[in-house]
């Protein structure tokens, strides 16, 4: 087969390209410290690469979702050990005044305590988180409870929980639907809010015996208010540490991520800088091959 020198000069303007774009290629990964740069640089390890970085970004996901749950749990007992505390205080008032010898005067300064301590429960079990009102379910923009003039109270929100992903497929609650702490009487539990107002009412009744009376019924049901909030406090220690330990397999897993992508994407720099001295060594001898094998104007056309 005769090789013309159209034919030539073809196959060194090929080879010239070809050795131009692996010259760029090693170049782009020098330059980008990564060995892919785009799909076609490896396809299978593109795939991968994109397959760690999905992971790692779910990951920092997870982790923001376990820093704020444990914060907002916290946040939630604090709130919850004060309720206790108060609701504690109530009964001990009502063990104190329910005796039919306690005078007016005494009883009405006691209600009076009790009207804080009631407006102070409803304060708590209206507390808000990052905006959000804690115990009224779904309903995190609505306001959980309130209460009229006679200290009626009444709960706004609905019964959804709230839940944050922590893994694939893997939610923890971090919330309560605050009808079952505070008002939980439809279940077998206690309304707090009525209990604490049959106590002001007794404290304000005008008949002493039947004051007395009324006094004396709370004492019992308020202690097991204060047990019906701190067994909604109990839930929160094993969902804490779930979210700790959930947090800590995220922490050590994700290294290992991280070595797996680096060694699919890095470039080898001093590898690489081999390559690209070996690729200029080339290239240049093949544009002195070339000019002095083609025409000048072959090489006037490379210019």
């Amino acid at each position: 087969m005769r090789v013309t020198r159209n034919m030539a000069s073809r196959n060194f303007i090929s080879y010239i390209q070809r050795q131009a774009r692996d010259l760029l290629k090693t170049q782009q990964q020098i330059a980008s410290q990564k060995r892919i740069n785009k799909i076609s640089d490896d396809p299978i390890g593109m795939g991968h690469v994109l397959g760690y970085r999905s992971r790692l970004a779910a990951m920092d996901q997870y982790q923001e979702n376990i820093a704020q749950g444990i914060t907002r749990l916290e946040f939630n007992d604090q709130n919850l050990d004060l309720a206790s505390d108060l609701v504690s205080t109530a009964r001990r008032l009502a063990e104190q005044y329910s005796g039919a010898a306690v005078s007016a005067e005494d009883k009405q300064l006691a209600a009076y305590q009790v009207k804080d301590i009631y407006d102070h429960v409803m304060q708590l079990a209206n507390s808000r988180f990052e905006g959000n009102y804690i115990f009224s379910g779904h309903a995190t923009d609505t306001v959980p409870f309130s209460r009229d003039a006679d200290f009626n109270a009444t709960y706004h929100g609905d019964d959804g929980q709230v839940r944050i992903m922590v893994a694939e497929n893997t939610e923890v609650r971090i919330d309560a639907d605050g009808s079952k702490i505070f008002q939980n009487a439809a279940n077998g539990g206690v309304n707090i809010f009525d209990e604490l107002k049959n106590l002001i009412d007794g404290l304000e009744n005008s008949d002493p015996v039947a004051g007395s009376a009324q006094i004396k019924s709370t004492v019992s049901t308020l202690y097991n208010g204060r047990q019906q909030i701190n067994d909604r406090r109990a839930e929160y220690a094993p969902a804490v540490y779930r979210l700790q330990a959930t947090g800590d397999y995220w922490t050590q897993l994700k290294p290992k991520i991280q070595e797996a992508l680096a060694a699919t994407e890095q470039a080898d720099i001093p590898k690489a800088i081999v390559e690209m001295k070996n690729l200029e060594t080339a290239y240049e001898t093949t544009l002195a091959t070339a000019a002095r094998i083609i025409q000048p104007s072959l090489m006037d056309f490379l210019r």
